[in-house]
């Protein structure tokens, strides 16, 4: 096994790297409000908008995929998409939150071309990102550690962009809301585009590709990742992965507004919630140094699945309850983070070692529209359990199935969701300890006679 070992400095670089795209997803949570209390735009029309964008998304984010599986540069495969697509992406984020002097039909032809273009250079900069872990770290046990320091940096960011950006647009704003949204969009983009061109100028590719690009053949590509016993379960464990991590947070705000009473205990939950998952990242890269990380990934998801089921002895008079099985919870998941990130470039490899295919950008697109599904599907349980069981929005008074739904959206319904990724991982998964350590020698001996 490959023992190159990458400096600390670069993987805090290539942490960086999440600084755009975690920017972009944590002011999504404003865009609404931005969208239909500045804007002056219609919620019906906010929906419609975000529908059209999920499906250019199915079919942009295969070809950004398919784009960076081809490309061959003097800075590597994945590396000059930061350089060159950073300053769109900060452009768009500016433009989907500036008001524009337009009025009627123009103002919304506005929009509708600024958020798109926003989620198009999202992905011009998300995938590449991704892609570009097994690309500079070969050894799957470095690799893992790349990994670990990258969320703990896109943790802290996570926080920090999720409060930051509207204490910003209020301290920015002069007594205009529009001005303040476009002013911190501007102060976003800027820290975005520098830390990103920081990622590319550090960080370096060492896997080199195969030796000239790909001829184009999405299908067969398709059928190789669908033949992945390790691809079929890393893509079905991400998704169910992400409708998890949705799921209390678009819960907690029901769970303190209507069953706790205490609506401002929202965002010291959230905040904690983040520390647990930073503390998670620490405590993952100590067990995976003496353990399988599929086996902690395991066992992750199983403690998690006992902490989010106790919740429910909690309530108003036990709230210290809920706040310790929550962070703990959190810890789970912060865990797992860094496991679950590392696997793109172990399922990589095995693709590349059965079908002599390297397609990594076509993997994590598919990966990535995985977790884009799995977040829809949190937003679709959330909303049907609030149905099924009669949840009257804006009443201070809630019937009894109602309130049980809300606290079943915050600990069993996570818990059988915890339960089945750990299933789906162990069960599912070929690819532990001592399959990797296999799979990279061999590897390893392929690449060394191609490249002599």
């Amino acid at each position: 096994m490959s023992m190159l070992r990458i400096p600390f400095h670069e993987k805090v670089a290539y942490g960086l790297g999440n600084f755009m795209p975690t920017a972009i997803t944590a002011t999504g949570g404003m865009a609404m409000y931005f969208y239909t209390d500045v804007a002056g735009l219609s919620a019906a029309f906010i929906g419609a908008l975000l529908l059209l964008v999920r499906i250019v998304d199915a079919v942009w984010d295969i070809w950004v995929g398919r784009r960076v599986d081809a490309t061959r540069s003097r800075w590597g495969q994945a590396r000059p998409y930061l350089l060159w697509f950073a300053p769109l992406l900060a452009i768009a984020l500016v433009a989907s939150f500036t008001v524009p002097p337009l009025e009627g039909t123009a103002r919304t032809v506005y929009f509708v071309v600024a958020y798109i273009a926003l989620w198009c250079a999202y992905s011009l900069i998300m995938i590449p990102f991704q892609s570009m872990l097994p690309m500079i770290a070969p050894d799957p046990d470095e690799r893992l550690r790349v990994a670990g320091v990258s969320s703990f940096v896109q943790f802290i960011f996570v926080v920090g962009c999720a409060a930051g950006f509207p204490m910003l647009k209020d301290a920015l704003s002069d007594g205009n809301p529009a001005q303040g949204f476009q002013r911190a969009a501007m102060l976003f983009g800027g820290l975005g585009l520098l830390f990103t061109w920081l990622c590319f100028a550090f960080v370096r590719e060492r896997v080199p590709p195969m030796a000239s690009a790909p001829t184009p053949n999405l299908r067969a590509d398709l059928r190789a990742l669908l033949a992945s016993r390790a691809w079929r379960a890393g893509a079905l464990a991400q998704c169910v992965l992400a409708t998890l991590i949705g799921l209390p947070l678009a819960s907690c705000v029901y769970y303190f507004a209507v069953v706790i009473g205490k609506p401002q205990l929202i965002g010291p939950f959230m905040g904690l919630g983040g520390i647990g998952l930073v503390l998670g990242v620490v405590l993952s890269d100590q067990l995976t140094r003496r353990l399988c990380k599929k086996r902690v990934y395991v066992a992750a998801m199983l403690v998690g699945a006992v902490l989010w089921t106790a919740i429910t002895l909690g309530g108003p008079d036990r709230l210290p309850v809920v706040f310790v099985l929550s962070l703990l919870a959190n810890i789970c998941l912060g865990v797992s983070a860094p496991i679950s990130y590392s696997m793109n470039g172990d399922i990589a490899d095995d693709i590349e070692y059965r079908h002599g295919k390297r397609v990594v950008g076509t993997l994590v697109a598919t990966i990535n529209f995985a977790n884009k599904v799995g977040a829809g599907l949190c937003s679709a349980i959330v909303g049907l359990v609030l149905s099924v069981t009669a949840y009257q929005a804006g009443a201070a008074q809630q019937a009894p199935e109602a309130l049980q739904g809300v606290v079943a959206l915050m600990s069993v319904i996570p818990a059988v969701m915890a339960v089945g990724v750990a299933a789906v991982m162990g069960w599912a998964y070929p690819l532990g300890r001592s399959q990797l350590k296999q799979l990279n020698q061999q590897l390893g001996l392929r690449r060394n006679v191609a490249a002599s």
